[in-house]
Formats: structure tokens, C-alpha cells, sequence
């Protein structure tokens, strides 16, 4: 059995695919700060929620392995997701509305969701080796 059967192991592997490709369009927006006419984009919970919620119904243990194929589920998440575009409160003369302070605190609320993802998932595994061992170890 891999963890990737258990059900709670594979959400959150989910989950955490989510708040990388997150992770990912906030440094993206940050590095373009200065860029002229850029929108920063951000990935939406409702789009993840989404994506999720497809996979629930198309649950069949199939994975999609080649863009011809049809039925089952793409190996990961995160290349599922889009950033939308999401300008800032405001907007330069040059036309970028990136606020620095708004994409770090973005940054930091989807670290602190992502080490919480992580440590349930390290968690359920310990559980997990906690009920494999022998009676006695």
C-alpha cells in the first residue's frame, strides 16, 4: 500500500501542491514589481476547491499518463491551477499594481497554511509507522 491510497494522505498532498503553485505566483508578482502595465495574479481557494471537487468525481484510480487519454485524474494538482488576475489596491503611474506589502502578506498566510498541511501529513504518517510496528517495539 502506498500513502497515496489512504484518502487523508492524498488531500493533502493536494493541498500542499496548492499552496506551492500559490507560492510560486506571489514570487512572481514580487519579482515583477517594478515591471510597467503588470497585474499580479493569485491563485483563488475556490479554484482549488474546484479542481478538487472534480477529481472527488472522477475518483476511478486512473491516472492520466498521456494528453490522449481520457478518464482518471492529471498526477498532480498543481498543474492544474491557473493564477487569475488579481490587481492590488492600488496602481502606478507606469500602470503596475503590485503592492509589495499586500504580496507579502499573501506570502506569509500561505506559508503558514502550507507548513500546517505539512504537519498534519508528517503526523498521519508517524501515526501510520506507529500502527505498523510490532506489539512490544
Amino acid at each position: 500500500m502506498r500513502p497515496d491510497d489512504i484518502s487523508v494522505l492524498s488531500t493533502l498532498r493536494d493541498v500542499l501542491g496548492f499552496h506551492n503553485a500559490r507560492q510560486r505566483v506571489i514570487a512572481e508578482n514580487v519579482a515583477n514589481v517594478n515591471t510597467p502595465g503588470f497585474t499580479p495574479s493569485d491563485i483563488s481557494q475556490g479554484q482549488f476547491e474546484r479542481v478538487l471537487a472534480g477529481q472527488a468525481r472522477n475518483a476511478t484510480g486512473l491516472r492520466v499518463t498521456d494528453p490522449r487519454h481520457y478518464g482518471g485524474t492529471d498526477p498532480g494538482i498543481s498543474g492544474q491551477l491557473r493564477g487569475e488576475r488579481t490587481p492590488d489596491s492600488e496602481t502606478t503611474a507606469n500602470g503596475n499594481s503590485v503592492v509589495i506589502e499586500e504580496q507579502m502578506v499573501r506570502a506569509n498566510e500561505n506559508r503558514m497554511r502550507f507548513e500546517t498541511a505539512l504537519s498534519l501529513y508528517q503526523k498521519s504518517l508517524n501515526l501510520i509507522r506507529l500502527a505498523s510496528r510490532p506489539p512490544g517495539q
